[in-house]
């Protein structure tokens, strides 16, 4: 079954916004890094496998390259804790 690509961003397009949310990292991000520290980019075709439930809260999303299904990154978003009041 053949891809079909959806994307009308061109390339530089694309990186230009990514590079907008990695703002939101703040100076240093949580690892320490600034984009200034990693200036090699690389875009790849991908897609999010994204695995929730209706009595869970707690979410987990796994990005993989769409050709090869290769692992690039996950994300577990934990369920809401209470706060206390």
């Amino acid at each position: 079954m053949g891809a079909v690509s959806l994307c009308q961003m061109t390339t530089d397009k694309l990186i230009a916004e990514a590079r907008k949310h990695a703002k939101s990292f703040g100076d240093r991000g949580r690892a320490g890094v600034t984009l200034e520290m990693v200036p090699k980019v690389r875009v790849l075709d991908a897609v999010v496998v994204h695995f929730e439930s209706d009595e869970h809260e707690g979410k987990i999303e796994i990005f993989l390259e769409r050709e090869t299904g290769k692992f690039i990154s996950a994300t577990l978003v934990p369920k809401e804790r209470k706060k206390k009041v």
